[in-house]
């Protein structure tokens, strides 16, 4: 009884976490809303300095998945072109944050 309690608690617990971390913000579905929102978080970031990029890379890894997502896109492979736009906003959103999370961090030596 008192494990079937505990088993009870937790799973109640964890669907009202899941209910609530759900937020109202719509996510962007179409190909056009996604680029476009990839390319207002990567200018944010490129304004705060904060670009993803390899030293041998010639573009950003944002700007290198875009452009690759309009080259599926010209060539009709819409499921491909979907995917590099979706890899395009995870990482411009990924750049973004990590702007925002350690805007308050100092090095450990900072006293």
């Amino acid at each position: 009884m008192k494990k079937l309690l505990i088993t009870a608690t937790v799973a109640a617990t964890l669907s009202l976490g899941a209910c609530s971390g759900m937020g109202t913000k719509s996510q962007p579905t179409t190909y056009a809303e996604i680029t476009a929102a990839a390319k207002a978080a990567h200018a944010e970031a490129k304004k705060l300095k904060n670009v993803w990029k390899q030293k041998k890379m010639k573009k950003a890894y944002v700007d290198f998945y875009l452009s690759k997502a309009e080259a599926a896109k010209k060539k009709g492979d819409e499921a491909a072109a979907m995917k590099y736009a979706k890899l395009a906003l995870k990482i411009a959103n990924a750049e973004v944050d990590q702007i925002h999370r350690y805007a308050n961090e100092k090095p450990m030596w900072e006293k």
